[in-house]
């Protein structure tokens, strides 16, 4: 089953369209309920529809298994306040050579880097997955320029892996990434 899409309108429409769709738990058919939207709190706004959920119904002679998946926008990072476009502005910082504090900054407009750090530790935590997709992408400019020969090795590394996401993927980095691998992005 398809979890990201480009648009709420493609998730709605798929969401009238799961009679013959495959519960990924139980894989039943014909027992997948749309359940509702599933929302983002936005800084001095109303809540946003990033998604929605879908039910495995176990009611009303539905002998589903009862789980909830959720069908998500491609821009949208799970679990993140920020969008997938803060995290790509991120790297792209981090890219350009700054600063771990002053890439977080520019691509969040905020000054505590508290966040960066959780960030940086979960792309870390990803960089096999990434290597993976780019079939271990050579470790290029890792001495190249003064600003990144004093960054930790595994900041170089991930600097490097996200050069060749970008190859590969395109802009926008976060949506195209999860739309293609339908996975989420960190």
């Amino acid at each position: 089953m398809q979890f990201y899409y480009p648009s709420l309108c493609a998730i709605e429409q798929k969401t009238m369209q799961l009679a013959h769709a495959q519960c990924v738990h139980c894989q039943q058919t014909q027992q997948l309920v749309s359940h509702g939207f599933v929302y983002k709190k936005q800084a001095h706004a109303a809540p946003q529809a990033v998604g929605k959920r879908v039910f495995c119904s176990n009611r009303r002679r539905h002998t589903g298994c009862g789980r909830t998946m959720r069908l998500y926008l491609d821009s949208t990072v799970r679990w993140l306040r920020y969008a997938g476009a803060y995290v790509v502005a991120f790297i792209l910082g981090l890219i350009a050579g700054r600063a771990v504090q002053q890439a977080y900054g520019q691509a969040t407009g905020t000054d505590d880097p508290r966040h960066a750090y959780r960030w940086l530790h979960r792309l870390g935590a990803q960089l096999s997955r990434y290597r993976s997709l780019s079939h271990q992408p050579l470790f290029q400019d890792a001495e190249a320029s003064p600003a990144t020969a004093n960054r930790p090795v595994r900041t170089r590394l991930l600097v490097s892996t996200c050069k060749q996401l970008l190859q590969r993927f395109g802009a926008p980095l976060c949506a195209q990434f999860q739309q293609q691998t339908q996975q989420s992005f960190l």
